[in-house]
């Protein structure tokens, strides 16, 4: 029984051996940097980590790590040199809310941003360089805001067999997409999309098109970042039952 635990004992360790990850103190004289393929998605007012690790894994406590905008190199949001953070010569907008993730030792050079605003959205250059190397990578950062539930309005045409109606909603970002559809689910495609910018960089989106109601098919108008992310409204073209007061002879119903 002893040696049957030993046994099992080594075969453990060795395994654990063979994944571990090999960090060393030495920089290469030549490494890369592993970011994301696609952005990063957050909500306004997070907190949000922007990955950057260096290839081949090793310690990057002695080099200089800087986090900047695209065209702000000498006003980065983040500058890491001479074995601590560099307070001057920062970008004022990121003060007291950027830092380095931790792990400066095992190759991660990953930013940590606090309380996300609509102006950090976009593109960030992961910049590390030693004495004899320097590498970049940019890292998308997108902000998602949920916009207001689509409201819907409906005017007669002429000639009564056709109605025009039309779908609003506002405080979207990023631009995101309006989709109607009939009670079966089937998507309808002959409607025409407006997207306008707002306030603080904010989207409105609004759309129209021409129906033929009956008592019973009803219409809805989503709004949506995603499959998750959407909000969407109902319109049921019907005659008032007895007693019944609709908005112009429709119900309207959010969900």
């Amino acid at each position: 029984m002893p040696s049957t635990f030993n046994t099992g004992v080594s075969l453990r360790v060795m395994l654990l051996a063979a994944l571990t990850v090999h960090i060393t103190d030495q920089s290469p004289a030549v490494f890369s940097l592993t970011v994301p393929d696609g952005p990063i998605l957050t909500q306004l007012n997070a907190s949000v980590s922007l990955p950057c690790e260096l290839s081949p894994l090793f310690n990057a406590e002695p080099l200089e790590v800087r986090w900047y905008r695209s065209s702000d190199f000498n006003k980065p949001a983040l500058l890491y040199k001479d074995h601590k953070i560099q307070e001057t010569s920062v970008d004022p907008r990121y003060r007291g809310r950027v830092s380095l993730t931790g792990g400066l030792e095992r190759g991660n050079v990953s930013l940590r941003l606090e309380r996300v605003t609509l102006e950090d959205r976009g593109e960030y250059v992961c910049y590390v360089s030693s004495e004899q190397w320097y590498e970049k990578a940019t890292v998308s950062l997108t902000v998602t805001v949920i916009g207001s539930a689509p409201v819907l309005s409906v005017a007669e045409t002429r000639g009564g067999s056709q109605v025009n109606i039309t779908c609003s909603s506002e405080g979207w970002s990023p631009q995101p997409t309006l989709t109607w559809r009939n009670k079966e689910g089937t998507e309808i495609r002959n409607a025409q999309v407006l997207n306008t910018p707002g306030p603080q960089g904010l989207v409105s989106v609004s759309s129209w098109l021409l129906y033929s109601p009956s008592d019973s098919d009803w219409l809805s108008c989503t709004v949506s970042l995603s499959e998750e992310v959407k909000k969407e409204s109902r319109i049921l073209p019907r005659a008032p039952m007895e007693g019944e007061c609709l908005r112009n002879g429709y119900q309207y119903l959010n969900i």
